[in-house]
């Protein structure tokens, strides 16, 4: 099938300003060029735009005009200081000494020392394999690995959010053994969706669950589009709650409260608070990566995308603030050369990837590895900001933790930790991973209100794959993933109702796909369990809607007979679902209950998924 898309999207609703500064980061040097160094920007003490130096030590900020006070930062350098008065478009270099007892030479970038690496393991691998085993599915001999580089490592997503019938499914039959294995199965599940009177969504409030005595049973923040996921059950043993629950939400100061909580089947809970807008531009993301002998080659991957993945989520806007921290993992035990390897959160990108990069894979042995006590110190021992629009931790791993009683109750905790203090995680299971680890790995995601990410065979790089259990997922570079949920998890409105510009790749207003001799699978699940309809085989489906932008009301129409439409948010999850659309039909959605952002209306066709963007602008 060959799907196209018509009128892509060019919509950008970012301010503009008329002056910028640009310039070159550098060390003085024709060749010293520094690379995703920082550019931050103050008017005052106030800090107004915080940008990454691209590749090539290259950086535009666009500023109004005034004087300002330009920080730059890189690891190993020592951090210097420039006033710029800003008339016009100002070009200004900066040049940075190293720091004292810095090591001499020529400064090298992360994607340069991962190439040196990759040569090293190259020339050592041809001196000691006489014949690399070059003919295993999905592996690669070791005397010729792959490039090592941007882009190449592909992965899917699954999102138990966005199939959440189909979870509750699976999780009763198909991975039901595993559910009792770990003892760990998010349900009841409970969702909060928290906006400002004018419909601007409220990030990292938090919220709890209670029994009608106050027991709390879950607590969550809000996210970036304000809503919190909340369990009444967790652990798989526990009694299902019978009573009538409640919802407290405490922000600003003050607490407020729904004292009859509808579950998500029945209704998403909303309230409405008389807040003044000021979003946080603070955002915290963290790497716990699994650093025993065979995670060496997503290790080496990680070091060259981690750059790309920061440096283009970052441009959602000046004004976002990252923070990086990482902890690296092994095993418990004799011969392990360390159990956890931290670095604590960092605002300079080169300290943490310089981090990454310094790390090499060895021990283990046995397959369970040290997972919960990698998570506790990221979860408990990193300084995660008391405030902020997003914190995610990325896991990356091919082995689950021990099994055990203690470690089975530890990773429960674990998850609700997580949850109150708003950190989001998004697993990456990489070669080897098994089902029971995936099980687990998607009831984590769930319970942090996070995504389940995994490597794939596609690459060509590592052993096999794990399939996941699940019905369709899209294939795509891990960075261009990454960076897909970074901005999903990140971007908000401003406080004048406008969006940023995350360049997605999805139609605004019409969505075609010819079908040529394939037909239609009408049968196919949707993303929230549905089935569709069993009689139409058109030889092409467009549908369209409008207005767009909207401030509530979407006309949807299309050319033939559709059985379902889904209305997600950007991170996927379902809101709505539209049955039944006939050719020729305009069918009118009411969307003015979501706060102001980016909405996805999805359509399974075949194997694929069509989607369309709305923008939903309220005020």
């Amino acid at each position: 099938m060959r799907i196209s898309f018509l009128l892509p999207l060019l919509f950008s609703s970012a301010i503009l300003h008329a002056q910028s500064i640009s310039g070159n980061l550098n060390t003085g040097s024709a060749m010293g060029a520094l690379g995703f160094g920082n550019v931050d920007i103050y008017r005052g003490d106030k800090l107004v735009a915080s940008v990454l130096t691209d590749r090539y030590g290259n950086f535009n900020v666009r500023l109004d005009t005034g004087l300002y006070r330009c920080e730059v930062s890189y690891d190993g350098y020592v951090t210097s200081t420039h006033t710029v008065h800003v008339k016009a478009d100002e070009k200004v270099d900066f040049a940075v000494a190293k720091e004292k007892g810095a090591p001499a030479g020529k400064p090298r970038t992360t994607e340069s020392r991962v190439m040196a690496d990759a040569a090293m393991h190259e020339r050592a691998a041809m001196r000691h394999s006489a014949a690399p085993p070059t003919d295993l599915p999905g592996t690669f001999g070791h005397a010729t690995p792959p490039r090592v580089a941007r882009g190449v490592l592909t992965a899917g997503e699954v999102n138990d959010f966005a199939k959440w019938t189909q979870w509750t499914d699976l999780s009763e039959k198909a991975l039901s053994g595993l559910r009792d294995l770990w003892g760990i199965a998010p349900n009841g599940r409970h969702t909060l969706d928290l906006q400002t009177r004018n419909g601007l969504p409220i990030a990292d409030a938090v919220v709890r669950l209670l029994r009608k005595d106050g027991t709390l049973l879950y607590e969550a923040r809000t996210d970036n589009t304000g809503k919190a996921e909340l369990w009444s059950m967790l652990d798989h043993q526990a009694e299902a709650e019978s009573g009538q629950l409640r919802i407290e939400v405490t922000h600003g100061g003050r607490t407020h409260r729904i004292d009859r909580a509808q579950p998500f089947t029945q209704a998403v809970n909303r309230l409405v608070l008389d807040m003044p807008c000021g979003p946080s531009d603070l955002v915290d993301v963290a790497f716990v990566v699994d650093a025993t002998g065979s995670m060496q080659d997503e290790i080496d991957f990680l070091k060259a995308e981690m750059n790309d993945i920061i440096y283009r989520s970052k441009r959602i806007g000046d004004q976002l603030n990252f923070r990086f921290a990482n902890v690296f993992y092994r095993d418990v035990g004799a011969g392990e050369e360390y159990t956890t390897r931290s670095m604590d959160f960092t605002r300079v990108l080169s300290t943490a990837v310089n981090f990454i990069s310094e790390q090499k894979a060895d021990g283990g042995g046995d397959e369970p590895e040290a997972v919960e006590v990698a998570l506790d110190s990221a979860i408990n021992d990193l300084s995660w900001s008391t405030e902020a629009r997003a914190r995610v931790l990325f896991l990356v791993l091919d082995a689950g933790p021990h099994i055990n009683w203690g470690v089975k109750q530890r990773m429960q905790q674990l998850a609700r930790q997580a949850a109150a203090k708003g950190i989001r995680i998004v697993p990456v299971a990489a070669s080897g991973t098994e089902k029971s680890t995936e099980y687990l790995m998607r009831a984590l995601a769930l319970g942090t209100n996070g995504t389940y990410t995994f490597l794939t065979d596609h690459s060509g790089v590592g052993l096999p794959h794990l399939e996941p259990t699940t019905d369709r997922y899209e294939v795509e570079s891990l960075n261009d993933l990454l960076v897909r949920v970074l901005k999903s998890f990140t971007y908000m409105p401003d406080c004048q109702q406008q969006l940023p510009e995350l360049e997605l790749a999805y139609p605004d207003s019409m969505v075609a796909v010819p079908i040529a001799a394939h037909p239609v699978d009408t049968t196919a699940t949707g993303p929230d369990g549905g089935v569709g309809g069993t009689t139409a085989m058109p030889t092409s489906i467009n549908w369209s809607y409008y207005p767009n932008p909207t401030t509530g009301l979407l006309n949807i129409t299309a050319d033939a007979d559709i059985a379902e439409l889904y209305v997600t948010d950007l991170s996927g999850k379902v809101l709505q679902l539209v049955k039944g659309l006939k050719a020729g039909e305009t069918r009118q959605v009411d969307l003015s209950a979501y706060a102001t952002g980016i909405y996805l209306v999805r359509c399974p066709v075949g194997g694929n998924w069509l989607s369309g963007k709305v923008v939903v602008q309220r005020g």
